[in-house]
């Protein structure tokens, strides 16, 4: 139950710009913070609370709540991939200091033990994603102040995840070009 269940939840997640827009689109967007914030709990229940996935959707449930005690409630909405990406910078962030950072330990679970130049390799990688998650959450924050639903949900229902694959399937590629010359 829980693999189908944590599968569902991505895929929510995921579809999370599109579904918020077409809620938005139908008038129905009352119910959408407590729908968020019900996904997330479920994720943590799945995950487990001791996990390190877990920390991070308890930490963006925090915030999602704390913003929406301060604005309202579709801007508290809207302000979730903002806040994913800050997660996101965060953790990459501090996997920097203690390491190893999260492209290495993604490399060694496609590599198994990597050099130290490949570890080398893979930290600067790590600050290439940091890189993103600023522009991309900056992005992303942009399209909320905007105001526009529709620049919205064309960002951070398909942009953002379209820039995300391509920097991996470059990132990966040249990891190949890399790991063959040496």
């Amino acid at each position: 139950m829980k693999p189908l269940l944590r599968v569902l939840i991505s895929l929510m997640l995921i579809a999370y710009p599109l579904l918020v827009w077409w809620l938005a689109q139908q008038g129905l967007t009352d119910g959408l913070l407590f729908l968020l914030l019900a996904v997330l709990l479920i994720q943590v229940v799945v995950q487990g609370v001791k996990s390190p996935k877990s920390w991070v959707s308890v930490a963006v449930l925090l915030v999602v709540t704390i913003t929406f005690l301060l604005t309202d409630q579709l801007t508290s909405v809207l302000l979730y991939p903002v806040w994913m990406n800050v997660a996101m910078l965060t953790v990459f962030a501090l996997s920097l200091w203690f390491k190893p950072t999260v492209i290495t330990r993604l490399a060694r679970l496609m590599e198994g033990e990597l050099s130290e130049k490949a570890v080398a390799y893979t930290e600067k990688v790590t600050w290439l994603w940091i890189g993103f998650f600023l522009v991309n959450g900056s992005v992303s924050l942009a399209t909320v102040l905007y105001g526009d639903m529709d620049v919205w949900t064309l960002y951070n229902g398909f942009i953002a995840y379209v820039l995300m694959g391509l920097l991996f399937a470059i990132e990966w590629s040249v990891r190949r070009v890399v790991k063959d010359r040496h």
